[in-house]
């Protein structure tokens, strides 16, 4: 299928209060393109790099997001690049760097808080240290915090994602109580599982595959 008529399927199947993040790492400038034609409205990336390049080839209108492992001396550059919201932030040491940068940019920085489902990756804070995050964070001046993101173990039965995602929503209504205030996104799911995930709590999921294979 064409990427256009896979975009149009994901927006006919997929409730508009639901956030569709495109995640773009292995698709080109072209195929991004095609995407953004066809519908989508938000951008995923891995890189600084791609979201640099990218950037030169879209509007406002385009939202544009963080999603990948952030390295802490690429804070800067990707707070410079707007992004509506980085959501890989795991420790207070990133959470100080992209304050710090917002804070010259002048502007706050929207953030999702990235909880470690995934015991074989590095990424991700681990849930007995989400609540000390969640109020370093929150306490800083420039960054506001919007929620919770993870990358769940990857299973050719999606089916099998259910209990990582049913955890995180958990997690997520825990960090209203903790922060006081209603968290906006929980983003979890991807191509294969992104269903059983909305079923599950997700309002925002990022899908790559079955957009551009």
């Amino acid at each position: 299928m064409e990427i256009k008529e896979n975009m149009q399927r994901l927006l006919n199947e997929i409730s508009p209060k639901i956030t569709i993040v495109i995640a773009v790492k292995y698709a080109d400038q072209k195929q991004i393109t095609e995407a953004i034609n066809a519908g989508a409205t938000d951008l995923g990336f891995n890189t600084y790099q791609q979201m640099e390049e990218v950037k030169s080839i879209v509007d406002n209108r385009t939202k544009l997001h963080f999603i990948g492992t952030l390295q802490k001396n690429k804070a800067k550059k990707v707070v410079a690049l707007n992004p509506v919201l980085i959501q890989s932030i795991d420790s207070e040491e990133l959470c100080l760097k992209i304050n710090d940068a917002a804070k010259k940019a002048n502007k706050v920085q929207d953030i999702l808080i990235q909880v470690k489902t995934d015991t074989n990756k590095k990424a991700g804070t681990c849930p007995e240290n989400l609540e000390k995050l969640l109020k370093s964070a929150d306490s800083m001046s420039h960054i506001n915090v919007q929620g919770l993101m993870t990358v769940h173990p990857y299973s050719d039965n999606p089916e099998n994602s259910r209990q990582y995602f049913r955890k995180m929503n958990s997690y997520f209504q825990n960090s209203s109580r903790i922060l006081g205030k209603k968290q906006e996104y929980l983003s979890m799911g991807m191509s294969n599982d992104y269903n059983i995930a909305i079923e599950e709590g997700a309002n925002m999921v990022r899908i790559g595959s079955a957009i551009f294979r």
